[in-house]
């Protein structure tokens, strides 16, 4: 498999991670759990642009300072209850979804960082998959 992300790029998400899901009771950091190793399996059937530029955007946000992280997970937060459809509107909502997604995908997923040893988000909101297999 390719190696989609670079590390700047998983430093970056684990950064917005911390911010949108900090350790809360019995809930871990974001950045103890997330599966970030498995990032690339996420993205496997995506077009190659969008994985290169969603890389470029991480890393971006790996190196800025946290006021402008929390300013920016802000703004996206609140574009969704904003009816603009203007550039600047439609591109926060973007990234809410997006950044979202990756965030709560590695941090609830079955693939979590193997070195976690603590009870997983699974296991603290007590879901169970049920798989019937024909």
């Amino acid at each position: 498999m390719a190696n989609h992300f670079s590390n700047s790029a998983k430093k970056g998400l684990s950064r917005m991670g911390d911010l949108i899901l900090p350790a809360s009771g019995e809930f871990p950091k974001y950045s103890d759990v997330a599966g970030l190793q498995y990032l690339d399996e996420l993205v496997i059937n995506a077009p190659k642009e969008d994985i290169d530029s969603l890389n470029l955007l991480l890393t971006i946000l790996s190196f800025m300072p946290t006021f402008i992280l929390k300013w920016l997970i802000g703004k996206m937060a609140t574009s969704q209850s904003n009816a603009s459809n203007g550039f600047i509107g439609v591109t926060f909502r973007q990234l809410d979804v997006g950044l979202k997604g990756l965030v709560f995908t590695t941090y609830y997923g079955e693939k979590i960082n193997p070195n976690y040893t603590g009870k997983t988000p699974e296991q603290l909101v007590d879901f169970k998959i049920n798989r019937i297999v024909d």
